[in-house]
């Protein structure tokens, strides 16, 4: 089995940063998607997106890891044009509900780690499931809750083939980060 990607939204292919023009892309596009009936405001690189498609062509497996579920094949995946995605895991527990405000994003509705329900984080325990049932498989764990040190990226770190990429939220996934995981789904020949 070839690797396998487990990809968030908000933080990695949502720009979250305030600025239209993140630093490290020329180009953004920007627009609004739906997720559990609240629209939310979405900034993406199409070098990014070009990136995810030219895996998919590749055969690489993704699935998307995020608290937006199975909202993220409807409007999302429609909007920055990706081709609908299994979904790894989901989130059970309905967040309540709040009134749309001005550039507020998905991400500061949606539960993040820990899980107030178990105390530990529910895509945590998704990567683990994953990795109970294919243990020889490459995974990519993109998700920028794993920016910077925290127990769930050392964990990873202790997993040879768990690989945590984790980006600043306020830039998304960079040039810098594809090329890393370029290296994991293309290493070279010995």
């Amino acid at each position: 089995m070839g690797p396998l990607i487990l990809l968030d939204v908000d933080g990695v292919v949502n720009i979250l940063g305030e600025d239209d023009s993140p630093d490290g892309w020329d180009v953004v596009c920007s627009g609004r998607a739906t997720a559990e009936g609240n629209t939310y405001p979405i900034v993406w690189s199409p070098e990014v997106v070009a990136a995810l498609t030219r895996w998919l062509d590749d055969g690489v497996e993704i699935q998307w890891l995020t608290t937006w579920g199975h909202d993220a094949n409807r409007s999302l995946r429609e909007l920055i044009d990706l081709p609908e995605l299994p979904v790894a895991g989901t989130y059970d527990h309905e967040p309540a509900g709040v009134p749309e405000e001005p550039g507020r994003s998905h991400a500061s509705d949606a539960p993040s780690a820990p899980d107030p329900l178990t105390g530990q984080w529910w895509k945590y325990d998704v990567v683990q499931r994953i990795l109970r049932e294919q243990p020889e498989r490459t995974l990519i764990w993109i998700d920028d809750e794993l920016h910077g040190a925290m127990r769930f990226r050392e964990w990873a770190d202790e997993h040879p083939q768990v690989h945590a990429i984790g980006p600043d939220g306020d830039l998304g996934l960079t040039a810098a980060d594809l090329v890393a995981i370029e290296a994991l789904l293309y290493p070279p020949e010995p």
